[in-house]
């Protein structure tokens, strides 16, 4: 069994000692996948460094450089996370800490925050080979909530979309990986594939266990996701409060 930590709030950033227990209490865990846009508390939280080394782990990491602005007023910076980020990254075999740029918010320091976050990430010397993207769900109380706060979340075409990937895969030359983006996926880019966050074969590449790589039902049909169990819930509040999240409960 694969927990997922959580797709439904940040748990490692405000309830690490929820995760602790779950994994104590845990008699058929084989792997979990972290979710969080704060990587501190695996650094400085004794009970959760334990949990991360303890069994196969795999950290999906947000880092979107929209840190403490109206977007994301509760996350800090990844400059200021970096020390915990080293830390973390050479407890976990190369390549199990997988940056998100998620979502592309198409604001005019777009790419400019994608090259910086991309430049301080090489710099550390961590492994970096792809990046997982997606662009915003306009749900009706995202886009309310959004205009409330006098930002704006523009509807892009499909040819806005690739020139935007493509400049950002000018950038980096990194493999891009698509959340639920299906549309995108058929314009075959030649850098662009399907993501799979919970993933059975990086599990076999990294930790060389086989987990169970049926698709997981409980996610959207074009997420490719494998089977886990998430441990999270929408009333575990996430106080980073992102302006564009679904998650988010205020209008």
């Amino acid at each position: 069994m694969i927990y997922s930590a959580s797709r439904r709030t940040d748990l490692p950033a405000f309830y690490p000692d929820y995760i602790v227990e779950k994994v104590r209490r845990s008699r058929k865990l084989e792997g979990v996948v972290y979710w969080t846009k704060d990587i501190r508390n695996f650094a400085v939280h004794f009970g959760l460094r334990a949990a991360l080394t303890s069994y196969p782990a795999i950290i999906q990491y947000t880092v979107t450089g929209l840190a403490g602005s109206i977007w994301e007023p509760g996350v800090p910076s990844f400059c200021d996370q970096l020390k915990a980020f080293s830390e973390v990254v050479s407890e976990l075999p190369a390549g199990a800490v997988r940056w998100r740029f998620d979502p592309i918010i198409a604001d005019n320091t777009l790419f400019e925050r994608f090259a910086r976050i991309y430049e301080i990430w090489s710099k550390t010397g961590a492994r970096l080979d792809s990046v997982t993207v997606s662009f915003p769900d306009l749900y009706r109380k995202v886009s309310c909530r959004v205009k409330k706060k006098g930002q704006l979340i523009s509807e892009l075409s499909i040819d806005a979309k690739c020139e935007i990937l493509e400049k950002m895969y000018r950038i980096s030359g990194l493999k891009f990986f698509m959340c639920c983006e299906s549309e995108l996926l058929e314009q075959n880019l030649g850098f662009v594939g399907k993501s799979s966050c919970v993933s059975a074969a990086l599990f076999k590449n990294l930790y060389g266990i086989d987990v169970d790589s049926r698709h997981d039902a409980a996610q959207r049909s074009e997420c490719g996701c494998t089977k886990s169990t998430d441990i999270g819930s929408y009333a575990q509040r996430c106080l980073h409060k992102c302006l564009y999240c679904y998650a988010n409960p205020e209008e």
